[in-house]
């Protein structure tokens, strides 16, 4: 029973910070708030939304997978730098989504950058867990900080539905995202 019990401890300890974050991270992604993102003149290079909800469901996968393997581990600083970025995560969701600035994304994803690198150094003594993480650390050094970058120089000054162009285009070449 007490095996048991130390189990459950154990998985309440990676599924509770895991799911507390997608739950309450997601909080800020109201209604109201993507119907301001899908008005924003975007990159060419963004991915279709329903790709950065793959993304985000892979990535807490990920982070889960990092903390289970750090509480295995016994490996104190892994877990809390996990649960750092976890909230860091999150906190990029209100610095976006919930004061709806693509400033703030941009300058929060370099932010966020700090403790998910050193997660990804503290981690490489662990194979798996280095493997687990390594591909989400490539997206956002790869996608999200050129696409952040991007989003916000497209959307610096105060525009009009009307000035974006025929067809979702924008003609400075940024895209609008409609149809979702």
């Amino acid at each position: 029973m007490v095996k048991t019990w130390d189990r459950l401890r154990q998985l309440g300890g990676v599924v509770g910070p895991t799911v507390a974050a997608a739950v309450l991270g997601n909080v800020f992604i109201s209604k109201e708030a993507m119907t301001w993102f899908r008005g924003l003149r975007t990159p060419a290079m963004q991915v279709p939304l329903p790709a950065f909800g793959a993304v985000g469901a892979v990535y807490y996968l990920q982070l889960g997978t990092v903390l289970y393997r750090a509480r295995r581990n016994e490996d104190a600083r892994v877990r809390r730098l996990a649960l750092l970025v976890l909230a860091g995560n999150e906190i990029w969701n209100v610095a976006f989504f919930g004061r709806r600035s693509p400033r703030n994304g941009f300058i929060g994803i370099l932010v966020f950058l700090l403790p998910l690198l050193s997660l990804q150094r503290a981690v490489r003594p662990d194979a798996p867990s280095f493997v687990t993480l390594a591909p989400y650390t490539l997206w956002v050094i790869g996608y999200d900080v050129p696409w952040t970058f991007q989003l916000w120089q497209l959307n610096r000054a105060p525009s009009t539905d009307a000035a974006r162009g025929p067809a979702g285009v924008d003609p400075s070449g940024g895209h609008r995202l409609s149809g979702f």
